[in-house]
């Protein structure tokens, strides 16, 4: 039976597709569905080979929740119901405190009288109440709403309900999101902040600040296992490398923990938060030799010559590297590229691309979002001499 008590068969919450399942079945079917996709793709020692690392917990493992405020609901949307929102009292994703903390701030919210959204009608003030977690278990909440009243009775309020969810344990900071579009993201420009502007993640021997708005990956128990795997790449047989390029580089968590195997380091990112707290996350670290880029990943190739990177490491969206990052990459040859992806499927599609004149080298699946039908994995390349 599942631990939640909204999740399916007896709920219909659509967080988690699998709980009913015991957690070693769950790794077994997704490495399965991982030597399909890639069969006909991979030599047969890697296809045999092909693992699925498992999370060391399969609960309380997201750094980042984002949970729905829509007609007097608070949770996530019910399987195949966009519309639909599952009320929740539980959910094992995250800490028990962190998830209290959620729902009360948005109970205070609904007792002061912020109204929530209605996803049909496009109307109402509180969309999301947003989750960022470390692995201190310390705890950044967000409160994204649609454009305030012009009298200035919402700012008021979200003060109040911000204030309140400071006095929970492990709450160091709440923002205020705002997102005046229709488009159905929980993500905004900060209005507001109460108490710590950011969220310290321990990674390794550093600390970063993640904001509100900015990436991180999503499971703190597998983070330092797939970082320590990139490194492992990166390293390689021992030399260091002259020149790397950090694409999709976020806050700067990869760039920082190889910090010490490249002469020079460039970590491109396109997202001004993410980009922001880069800049300071280094400073903070002290090198000096990595260049943080804020621009699109294929314009920042094309204004490279051949050879300019020993090294590439690249954590692309779900939509992939894409065609023109790709052709980019085959223009500038760089000896190795270290691909993570949240996207098998785009990502075989970008590795047959590259395969012109690439070999796959190394595959493994890191099974980052228990429960989900969702999959993480490694890919290595090497230029075919």
């Amino acid at each position: 039976m599942p631990r939640c008590l909204h999740a399916p068969p007896t709920g219909q919450c659509g967080g988690c597709a699998f709980q009913d399942r015991e957690y070693p079945v769950q790794v077994a079917a997704k490495r399965t569905a991982l030597r399909h996709l890639w069969e006909g793709d991979l030599p047969e020692t890697l296809l045999t080979t092909l693992d699925v690392v498992a999370s060391p917990n399969p609960f309380a493992y997201r750094t980042r929740m984002d949970f729905v405020a829509s007609k007097e609901r608070f949770g996530l949307r019910r399987s195949g119901r966009f519309n639909y929102i599952i009320d929740l009292k539980e959910c094992h994703l995250i800490p028990a405190r962190a998830f209290a903390a959620a729902r009360a701030m948005y109970d205070h919210a609904m007792r002061l009288g912020l109204p929530d959204y209605d996803l049909r009608a496009h109307a109402g003030f509180l969309r999301y109440v947003a989750v960022r977690r470390s692995p201190d278990d310390e705890v950044l909440l967000a409160l994204i709403t649609a454009a305030p009243d012009e009298a200035g009775t919402y700012a008021g309020k979200v003060e109040q309900a911000a204030l309140a969810a400071l006095e929970y344990d492990g709450v160091v900071g709440v923002h205020w999101l705002i997102n005046p579009t229709r488009t159905d993201i929980s993500f905004g420009e900060t209005a507001r902040f109460w108490g710590r502007a950011t969220l310290p993640m321990r990674v390794g021997a550093h600390t970063l600040d993640i904001g509100p708005n900015t990436f991180f990956q999503n499971n703190v128990w597998l983070l330092m296992p797939l970082l320590e795997a990139v490194r492992d790449a990166v390293a390689g047989e021992g030399e260091r490398a002259r020149a790397l390029a950090d694409l999709y580089g976020g806050v700067g968590t990869i760039a920082l923990f190889v910090a010490d195997l490249a002469d020079q380091i460039v970590c491109v990112e396109s997202v001004e938060e993410s980009v922001r707290l880069a800049r300071e996350n280094i400073a903070r670290a002290g090198f000096e030799h990595i260049a943080i880029v804020k621009a699109d990943v294929a314009d920042a190739l094309r204004e490279r010559t051949r050879g300019a990177f020993d090294i590439v490491i690249a954590d692309p969206p779900r939509t992939g590297l894409g065609p023109d990052v790709c052709r980019e990459l085959l223009r500038l040859r760089p000896q190795r590229i270290v691909y993570i992806s949240c996207n098998p499927l785009t990502q075989r599609d970008d590795v047959r691309m590259l395969t012109e004149a690439y070999r796959l080298t190394s595959l493994r699946g890191y099974d980052m979002f228990p429960h989900t039908p969702h999959l993480e994995s490694l890919a290595v390349l090497d230029v075919i001499r």
